[in-house]
């Protein structure tokens, strides 16, 4: 047991170490039939260089199909920007070298494969149990909008999603409106619905209908729907914010097919972006744990900050409140919440709750 846990932790220092590079610039030439086939094969070229780096070369091989479809798939995604050093046709064909600032945090994240992430998450994160909650102005739900995130965080390792569909309409939208009014105070959200994480959508529609023959209303009519999507995930135990983000779509169709195409134009970008948010959070190997005090059970406010001060790996250290005899602090640690519990435990101090980033005393 002890061994795979110093692999893991080893695992999680090497892909902080890598995630730390936002991007690096890459030289890379490309040939192809026409000048921007062969930008393109640079742009790949740049982004081969950079997998070199982050993969070792039993990795590479064993994954050597699927690592290029990626490759040739999302090149343009995994490049944050380039300039053209030189263009040149000869002999028939193109050749050109760019300078491309490849986002190797991106294309770390996307070469983890599912088991590793899996890992990452269990480690970190102690495999959080999330619910998704997707409505409308009215109170409405989007099942499809639902799924489709449901989906992405489950190819990011994500496991454990609470089916949320039996909680009524208008408490889903009681607490989506809570959450986008800046009402984070909603502390019954963890202990009610049973989730750690909680991701909220609110969809803004606008349809207007135009009938596509007058003469024969039978036809149908082209709908004109414009959707923004706005998306939170939030931490339902400590009330922080793991990513926000809109996106907006829109689709000129007959009847519900624009209603169809509106919505997965933007759902996509979305899900993309809360699923890199969520594994990124559990890649961190530094934590943002709170600890709450109960019964005055280390003292003064300066008693406590001096105590957990002192325990190994804590490198910050957040007095916020005392009401009631339940002190408040927020911690940084260079671990999970379950290694400073432990450390905790080690250092006398009884545990008598925890989640993934909060730990009652």
């Amino acid at each position: 047991m002890k061994k795979i846990r110093i692999a893991v932790t080893a695992f999680l220092l090497c892909l902080a170490w890598t995630a730390a590079a936002i991007a690096s610039s890459v030289t890379a030439t490309g040939q192809g039939a026409t000048e921007r086939d062969a930008l393109h094969a640079a742009m790949r070229e740049a982004i081969e260089q950079s997998v070199g780096v982050l993969v070792d070369s039993k990795t590479y091989v064993e994954n050597y199909r699927v690592i290029h479809d990626r490759i040739y798939t999302h090149s343009e995604g995994y490049i944050a920007g380039y300039d053209v050093l030189r263009s040149e046709y000869r002999n028939g064909y193109y050749e050109v070298t760019i300078r491309a600032d490849v986002r190797e945090q991106l294309l770390n994240t996307d070469l983890m494969s599912h088991l590793q992430k899996k890992a990452v998450i269990r480690a970190n994160m102690q495999d959080p149990r999330i619910g998704v909650i997707i409505v409308d102005g009215n109170g409405e739900e989007y099942p499809s909008v639902e799924n489709s995130i449901i989906t992405g965080l489950h190819k990011n390792g994500f496991s454990r999603i609470v089916d949320l569909t039996q909680i009524e309409a208008s408490v889903k939208h009681r607490i989506a409106n809570a959450i986008f009014d800046g009402d984070y105070g909603l502390e019954a959200i963890g202990s009610h619905f049973n989730v750690d994480y909680l991701v909220t959508g609110y969809l803004d529609l606008n349809t207007n209908g135009i009938p596509l023959i007058e003469d024969y209303p039978f036809v149908g009519s082209l709908n004109n729907v414009v959707v923004n999507l706005s998306v939170r995930m939030l931490n339902a135990n400590t009330g922080e914010i793991v990513y926000a983000g809109s996106a907006d779509g829109q689709a000129f169709n007959l009847g519900a097919k624009a209603m169809q195409e509106a919505l997965k134009k933007a759902t996509t970008p979305i899900v993309k972006e809360l699923s890199q948010s969520a594994i990124k959070k559990a890649a961190n190997p530094e934590q943002h744990v709170t600890i709450l005090v109960t019964n005055n059970r280390l003292g003064s406010m300066s008693d406590a900050y001096a105590r957990i001060s002192s325990i190994p790996g804590v490198s910050g250290v957040y007095t916020r409140t005392k009401q009631a005899g339940v002190m408040q602090i927020d911690v940084d640690y260079h671990g999970t919440a379950y290694d400073l519990a432990q450390a905790l435990e080690r250092d006398g101090i009884t545990i008598r709750e925890m989640t993934s980033e909060y730990i009652r005393i």
